[in-house]
């Protein structure tokens, strides 16, 4: 299944979802912030961006959708791209990765020789809802250990600590350097079994998509992780309670001192909505394919290409 999306479902789709981009009251792009990012070349030759995002507004977010534009250092725009971050529901103070996957269809990567000088986040889509997902959840017995495939693995438990049943729950995993940088991202399939009653638990495997420890440069090494618990069901509704982050011990709660490959991020101006409305369907289409296609192997793949080459 390739990473095209045709013209038909795409023009079918940006009139069924047009309205939803539209500026609104609701609007709470400016409570989004990134907080860190990585960017890498993985191991099939697209350029990959990693990050954090942060709900720092009061207001809970529905869902939060990113452009990113890659520039070189003669201030070239090379790549544009777009994705949703992994979160529903995004309350205050909460924290989410995302994964940004860059097409490839204007050309090669021989742009990179000029130097990368920064990706510039957008906030196209954060609104304010008055829902939240059931948040009462415990990860019991949280890992980590690095295969001789150089997979690295966060594993543990999930336990329901509240009243009611929880359905189709998932595991996403932010993964940080050294300097608490992310680095790497990744989440379950929905966990077994689908339904989680009061105090009902459920085991969890998440791994890092593409970064094999055993060949990636000093900055990509993983030292910590975070966890962030998502149930499909049920959906409340009134003031969340404030988010308990689930992290092993030596998880940085703020990063800072990016790595190499990082760069403090600044935000783009708004783009026109009409470019959007396009943009934002292949961006969310393409992405979704691309880690539908990786969930199971990328974390087992061989060959990665670190982020010096952007030196």
């Amino acid at each position: 299944m390739g990473k095209r999306v045709s013209h038909l479902s795409v023009l079918v789709a940006i009139m069924v979802l047009s309205l939803t981009f539209v500026p609104n009251v609701s609007s709470q792009t400016q409570n989004v912030k990134v907080l860190s990012y990585s960017w890498y070349i993985d191991s099939i030759g697209f350029f990959v961006a990693v990050g954090e995002i942060q709900n720092v507004g009061t207001d809970t977010i529905d869902s939060v959708i990113l452009s990113g534009t890659v520039y070189t250092k003669d201030g070239t725009p090379q790549l544009y791209s777009y994705t949703q971050a992994f979160v529903k529901y995004l309350v205050p103070q909460q924290k989410a990765p995302f994964y940004m996957e860059f097409p490839r269809e204007t050309g090669d990567l021989s742009w990179l020789s000029l130097g990368l000088d920064r990706i510039d986040f957008a906030v196209i889509r954060a609104n304010a809802t008055a829902r939240y997902q059931y948040p009462y959840f415990a990860i019991r017995d949280s890992s980590a250990m690095v295969t001789t495939e150089g997979v690295y693995w966060a594993s543990g438990t999930v336990q329901n600590t509240g009243a009611q049943m929880a359905r189709n729950v998932r595991v996403i995993g932010t993964f940080y350097n050294a300097s608490g940088s992310v680095v790497g991202v990744g989440y379950t399939d929905l966990l077994s079994p689908a339904s989680l009653g009061p105090s009902g638990s459920a085991s969890f495997k998440v791994g890092a998509f593409d970064m094999n420890q055993t060949e990636v440069s000093s900055s990509f090494k993983i030292s910590s992780y975070s966890l962030l618990i998502q149930a499909e069901e049920p959906v409340l509704s009134g003031t969340a309670p404030s988010p308990t982050p689930s992290s092993n011990p030596t998880n940085s709660s703020s990063p800072s001192n990016p790595a190499d490959s990082t760069q403090i991020v600044t935000f783009s101006p708004q783009f026109l909505y009409v470019v959007v409305f396009v943009a934002v369907i292949l961006g969310i289409a393409g992405t979704a394919l691309a880690l539908r296609k990786r969930k199971s192997a990328s974390t087992k793949r061989g060959k990665f290409q670190s982020s010096r080459k952007k030196r």
